[in-house]
């Protein structure tokens, strides 16, 4: 039995800055990733945007195998050289679709299934937080009769 994947393979990419002192390098090695993806072969969409203070890309691609070679591209990988200056979280899905999704699908999507790369777990992005506790642990006394 073979494997039916989706016609198209889309990545999507949320990231959180180090603050508004990396935004001007950020938003340069981005929107040059941004313009090479919008003339790569294969790609179909291409959308770049802030939503919630996270800092999104959905791309959209006619196989996997010309996202990866997108990625293997000089502004691509010189902007993942620079994540750890620009950033305190990335996280990132790709996923095979029938048909082009909306951008709150794929949000939706990178949140519930994406894979954290770097940085902390943030509730806002879809990660089990862990919750602190809200009171210290009792002693064996105050908890029989509390």
């Amino acid at each position: 039995m073979q494997l039916k994947l989706g016609k198209y393979y889309i990545s999507v990419t949320g990231l959180l800055s180090n603050g508004w002192l990396s935004l001007p390098k950020f938003f340069h090695r981005s929107t040059q990733a941004y313009h090479d993806a919008l003339k790569a072969e294969g790609n179909v969409y291409s959308s770049m945007f802030t939503r919630d203070g996270i800092h999104h890309t959905i791309t959209v691609w006619k196989s996997k195998e010309d996202m990866q070679e997108f990625m293997r591209g000089e502004a691509h990988s010189r902007a993942m050289k620079s994540l750890s200056e620009v950033s305190r979280y990335v996280k990132v899905h790709g996923y095979y679709a029938d048909e082009i999704p909306t951008v709150l699908e794929a949000i939706n999507k990178w949140k519930n299934e994406g894979r954290r790369v770097y940085g902390s777990p943030q509730e806002k992005c879809g990660d089990d937080v862990p919750k602190p506790t809200d009171c210290w642990e009792c002693e064996p006394f105050e908890q029989v009769y509390a």
